[in-house]
């Protein structure tokens, strides 16, 4: 008999969300000509791959091994900056367009995630959304180092 990992539901929540981010980056890449906001999507493209690799990961072997592999992170006190880039902009720079919906859905992933881990009822669930907002925090912090410069 099989046993389900309680966390299943979740996992495959976060899997969704990092394949979609992962798609949305890597197909953006290939069009897009600047090629600081290239380089951008495709950091962004592997790390979400990294992320859905560890996921599985979870998935399959059980949250224990990652979380005790990660180790302890602490996502700051202060949000990252959700703020769009010249929103003025948006509808007549692809540059500006494709950073705010870069950081659109990072805001969206991180906030997702540390909700979850807000909520958690055990340490080990919490432990492992906190890990993944905090990965959503280094995304937005990378947007905003390349966008910033637009």
């Amino acid at each position: 008999m099989s046993r389900k990992n309680p966390l299943d539901n979740l996992l495959n929540l976060a899997l969704a969300m990092s394949t979609r981010h992962y798609e949305y980056y890597d197909e953006t890449a290939k069009h897009v000509e600047t090629p600081q906001v290239k380089a951008l999507l495709k950091v962004l493209a592997d790390t979400e791959a990294d992320l859905i690799v560890q996921i599985r990961h979870m998935m399959i072997t059980g949250v224990l091994d990652e979380v005790e592999a990660m180790g302890k992170v602490e996502v700051g006190e202060d949000p990252p900056d959700d703020s769009p880039f010249a929103p003025e902009r948006n509808d007549t720079d692809p540059r500006v367009f494709i950073c705010n919906k870069a950081l659109e859905q990072e805001v969206k992933g991180y906030t997702f995630y540390l909700s979850i881990s807000a909520r958690a009822k055990s340490e080990l669930i919490s432990r492992v959304f906190e890990y993944l907002a905090y990965i959503k925090s280094e995304q937005i912090e990378r947007i905003r180092k390349v966008c910033g410069t637009f």
